[in-house]
């Protein structure tokens, strides 16, 4: 069967409100990215990688219509859908959005209000019947932390858990209302070696577009077949992670230095 496009980015740039020029007329703006073309298959699982200040998160950002589209030329497309301001909360419906940060996405005061929170707001929606039916909500928060090895943790105050958890949980709230798309922004970030590892190998067997922005390059080399380098707002390779991240020159020319599995000790 053949796949369809999940997400296309077309000659897409992208500038700031720069507030430490505010005073220079002819550069209040900052250039963040600049015409990336990007093509990406339903399943795929791609990573992006670059060094501080190439785009990523604003790129992320971007797909996941999360930006002001003033600031915005060029277009992107989730499958084949433009996203506009008109139609921007029916394509998000498609799309699982993780932040850095999972204090950025936890709020209420039960794990249970957290993970629901995204399911109720879907089918609210959708003028959904089962937005009402409890047993049908508690099913799915019970399952969505099932999926994230968290089982049974509904009642527990999320301020409380460890960061580990907190990833994991902000992970389960998308993936509450079953998402096609997960956009995942630093997911390994601050984690534990037991915790990394759980995390990779539960994203790599979703059926699931994923899309994760990263400067942890071991978990792009493990995770990915193919990985995106931004630098200065650019694409500088698009193409097999095998082969990129073992490049020591190149990685060198864009700020970045050898996965840690090659690095000689």
């Amino acid at each position: 069967m053949k796949k369809e496009t999940a997400i296309e980015v077309k000659n897409l740039s992208y500038k700031y409100l720069d507030s430490r020029r505010l005073d220079n007329t002819n550069g209040r703006f900052k250039q963040v990215l600049n015409g990336v073309n990007l093509n990406i298959m339903e399943g795929d699982k791609i990573t992006i990688v670059g060094p501080n200040g190439a785009g990523k998160s604003t790129l992320l950002l971007n797909i996941a219509g999360l930006m002001d589209d003033k600031y915005r030329t060029g277009d992107i497309y989730i499958y084949d859908k433009i996203i506009s301001n008109g139609n921007i909360y029916d394509i998000r419906e498609n799309i699982g959005f993780v932040f850095q940060d999972p204090n950025d996405q936890l709020f209420s005061t039960t794990v249970f209000e957290d993970v629901a929170f995204g399911l109720i707001n879907y089918l609210s929606k959708k003028n959904s019947g089962k937005v009402k039916d409890k047993k049908y909500i508690e099913e799915i928060v019970k399952s969505s932390l099932a999926k994230v090895n968290l089982a049974g943790i509904e009642k527990e105050v999320p301020y409380f858990l460890s960061y580990g958890e907190k990833k994991l949980v902000s992970l389960a709230t998308v993936l509450s209302y079953d998402p096609k798309i997960l956009i995942l922004d630093e997911p390994s970030s601050n984690l534990d070696p037991r915790n990394r590892s759980g995390f990779i190998k539960l994203i790599k067997k979703m059926d699931k577009t994923v899309v994760i922005a990263t400067h942890d390059l071991d978990l792009a080399y493990e995770f990915s077949n193919r990985c995106i380098l931004l630098n200065n707002g650019e694409v500088v390779f698009d193409g097999r992670s095998k082969e990129v991240l073992k490049d020591e020159a190149f990685l060198k020319d864009n700020n970045l230095d050898l996965p840690l599995m090659f690095r000689k000790v």
